[in-house]
Parts: structure tokens; sequence; C-alpha cells
């Protein structure tokens, strides 16, 4: 028997979102594409630095220097330190001098693992607490997400935010899911555009979770929950070793 997201793959809808996105402090719809090209395009670029370590514990953040080391203006630049700021990547001293923190892939593990404790518990909490409405918008957006043939990481994280965020709300428990969203934060580092191989397997993964919480299963909701999960640390596992190898002389 065909559930309702699996159905819904088969239907054909050119429906564009209306929502607006909002990383850290830059709200998206605001930025021009051209402009939030080049932020984009910054972030990677500065994010691979961390993640390979060319940028080392302890380095300053300059403005002027990246902009000139990447060949991009500095008001992206500025943009994507905002960025990484916000993710907690990147840290603030005294004098609003920008430097780089101790993180390292233990650090996101362990991130992930706290995660996928409370996570997993909400996704019970949630379940039967969602209305039909509100579980056919989410297999929207997440079926329009998989339609779009290049979606940018902004895109990405708008569209699982919005996800994982209703199920949080849904369990009705505020401190839970203020845990929950600055966790998540941290680990926007990692979307689909960095691991393309997650990008039609999550979103399938999505649609599972959703039609189980609508349905009321917590206990398939608690299990699916911690699957996809298990599955995204396992990606960023392989990302992270990827990047470490890539950067070896």
């Amino acid at each position: 028997m065909e559930t309702d997201s699996v159905a819904l793959l088969k239907k054909k809808d050119t429906a564009k979102t209306g929502a607006t996105a909002r990383v850290g402090h830059i709200n998206v719809a605001e930025l021009s594409a051209a402009e939030r090209s080049l932020r984009e395009i910054a972030y990677e670029r500065l994010l691979d630095m961390l993640l390979s370590g060319q940028l080392l514990s302890g380095s300053p953040l300059q403005e002027r220097r990246l902009a000139d080391a990447l060949k991009i203006s500095r008001t992206p630049v500025r943009e994507a330190l905002r960025q990484l700021e916000t993710e907690g990547l990147i840290i603030r001293q005294m004098g609003r001098l920008m430097t780089v923190p101790q993180i390292s892939p233990q650090d996101y593990m362990e991130i992930l693992n706290v995660r996928k404790l409370l996570e997993t518990e909400v996704a019970g909490l949630a379940a039967g607490k969602i209305s039909k409405g509100t579980a056919e918008s989410l297999r929207q957006a997440v079926w329009q997400l998989m339609e779009e043939e290049d979606p940018s990481p902004s895109r990405h994280w708008e569209v699982d935010d919005l996800v994982h965020f209703t199920i949080a709300e849904a369990a009705g428990n505020k401190l839970l899911t203020t845990m929950i969203r600055d966790l998540r934060r941290r680990t926007h580092v990692f979307n689909t555009r960095r691991i393309p191989s997650r990008r039609r397997p999550g979103a399938l993964e999505h649609l599972a979770l959703i039609d189980a919480i609508a349905a009321g299963d917590a206990e398939k909701a608690r299990r699916l929950m911690s699957e996809h999960l298990e599955n995204v640390k396992s990606s960023i596992i392989e990302q992270v070793v990827s990047v470490a190898n890539r950067a070896e002389p």
C-alpha cells in the first residue's frame, strides 16, 4: 500500500515556495542572486579551509586578507564570516577580532549524538500532534526541494529546519526545542551540496518520518528519526575524512 508520501512523489507540481530563509543574521530574501552566490562561494571556501585545518585554532580572521586570498570582495566575505560565527565555527574576541576556536571532528560527532538523543525523543512526543494540513505542507516542501535541480545550502536548510523544528515544536517542550535549535545550528556546515549523496535519501527519510508522526505512531517515529540522524552522522564522518585527505600534501 502506498503511503501519502510515496503517492506525493508521483505527482507533478511546479508550485514555488514563498518562504523566506534566514541564515544566521542574514535575510537571504534581501540579497540579490549575485550577492547570494558570492556569499555562498565565500562561505564554502572558508568552511573548507576550517575543516581542512588551513585556518588554525587561534588564527585571526581579517576580512581584507581573506578577501584577497579568495579573490572576492569584502562584503560577501563579511557575510560568510557572520554566518560562520552564528554557527559557532568562529568566535569574536575582545576588540571584535574574529578567530578560529578549537573545533574537532569529534566535536561534531558529540553534537550529533546529543541531537540524536533529543530529536529521537521529540519525534515520539510529536506523534499524533501534527495536523493533516501541517503534515501535507511539510511533504510539499520536501517534494519541492527534491524537484529543484541545484538548491543552495540556505534553501536546503530552510526545508530541513522546517521539518525538524515543526516536529520539535509539536512535541510541546520549549526547552527541548531551544536545545535542538542550537545544536542544529552548529551542524549547518554540512548540507546536501557538501554531501550530495544525502539529498534524495535524506528527503525520503523526512517523508517517512512525517508519515509516521502524522499517523500517531510514536515507536516508528522514534526509530525513523534515530536512523535518519545516524545516516547523517555517517555521511559527515565520510565528508570530514575526505576534506582532510584532500588537504594532505
